[in-house]
């Protein structure tokens, strides 16, 4: 498959057309005495043998780092920075690999999210793994040198919206930044027009002999992957046939072996961004679950009983909410709805009740 990948970054070539251990051993020999032959010839056998095994240290990292949910809630390059900090300790070169699970989401965490894969995989070795990868999710995974497909996966149909309706003004501009995506992971730049507008058509044909795929602006060609009709999306199937990916793991354990990283001698997985993943996605649960029941709790908590009760119960809970909001933002503002200026008028409000209830115990006084 890496095969593959070497060959699709030909093909886009052409169409871009842009574009101190000797001291240590002196000093270890001086002061280790005589020894007879067979001891030094048992000795340089356990010393080569040692040397040449690979330590936890040596071998490198296999990370996975699971990206579920909307982009700039659950899929952030906050988590991929911070995967980014555990795989620079062990030097470059280490397996990073990003599974996406999204349908897409913020347009400016994209922008995020480019600048941080681009930075991350001039250092390490990059792979996009696809449960689902629409839209925002599906241009994260371009900026992969290598993509592979899950069994039923889908990738595509990157569209800019704003609420059910497609911002016309700004596709053109949109159809050039995807095709840019595509560039920078090493694809056809022609195939990342057809994502964004349905109009654009997209085939290619495929050597026989050498697998060589070459796409074209049309549906001339042997396969077709977009007409008029829809905008382009990826099957685990079209994507693998036509050089899109470099191929389909159902598992964690199919994806490692394509990927050549299953030999245990010389690579490690680590457990960090499942870590960090999951550290996140609690805290997003989290909000969605008891942020509501705060909201409804401060209107009657209380309130049986009025008075200083009520307006005590009302600053706890309304407490909560605000401590919520500095916790997990994107899931408060994206998912709940609750935006920052709606925090500062809580905020407002809990000053403004701790002052009633002064002038209330004063009153009572």
């Amino acid at each position: 498959m890496r095969t593959n990948t070497m060959m699709r970054r030909t093909i886009c070539s052409a169409s871009l057309l842009l574009a101190s251990l000797s001291a240590s051993d002196a000093l270890a020999q001086k002061a280790t005495p005589p020894s007879t032959p067979a001891s030094k010839s048992g000795t340089a056998a356990a010393t080569a043998k040692q040397s040449s095994a690979p330590t936890a240290a040596t071998k490198k990292q296999v990370f996975v780092l699971p990206l579920d949910g909307m982009v700039g809630v659950g899929l952030r390059h906050d988590e991929m920075e911070e995967m980014e900090k555990a795989a620079d300790k062990f030097g470059p070169g280490q397996i990073f690999i990003i599974r996406i699970n999204s349908n897409g989401g913020l347009v400016i965490e994209g922008d995020k999210i480019a600048t941080t894969l681009s930075r991350i995989k001039n250092k390490h070795r990059l792979i996009a793994w696809i449960e689902k990868a629409i839209s925002g999710g599906a241009f994260t995974a371009l900026y992969a040198d290598e993509i592979y497909f899950m069994p039923e996966a889908a990738l595509g149909s990157i569209t800019m919206l704003s609420g059910r309706t497609e911002v016309t003004a700004v596709r053109e501009d949109w159809k050039s930044r995807v095709a840019e995506a595509c560039a920078s992971g090493g694809r056809d730049p022609l195939i990342g027009p057809a994502m964004v507008h349905s109009e654009v058509e997209l085939s290619y044909d495929k050597d026989p002999k050498t697998g060589k795929v070459t796409f074209y602006p049309d549906v001339k060609h042997a396969f077709v992957l977009s007409t008029r009709t829809e905008n382009l999306d990826f099957s685990a199937t079209s994507a693998e046939h036509s050089g899109f990916s470099e191929g389909t793991a159902a598992t964690e354990t199919d994806l490692f072996r394509e990927l050549g990283v299953d030999d245990p001698s010389k690579f490690e997985v680590n457990d960090a961004g499942k870590k960090i993943a999951a550290k996140w996605q609690k805290l997003i649960k989290g909000a969605n679950e008891e942020v509501p029941l705060l909201l409804r709790k401060r209107d009657i908590e209380g309130s049986s009983e009025g008075g200083v009760a009520f307006l005590q119960a009302r600053i706890r809970n309304t407490q909560k909410i605000v401590d919520w909001f500095k916790k997990c933002p994107p899931a408060m503002q994206y998912e709940l709805n609750i935006p920052e200026q709606a925090i500062d008028q809580m905020e407002q409000e809990i000053k403004e009740m701790r002052k009633q209830i002064k002038e209330m115990q004063a009153a009572g006084n």
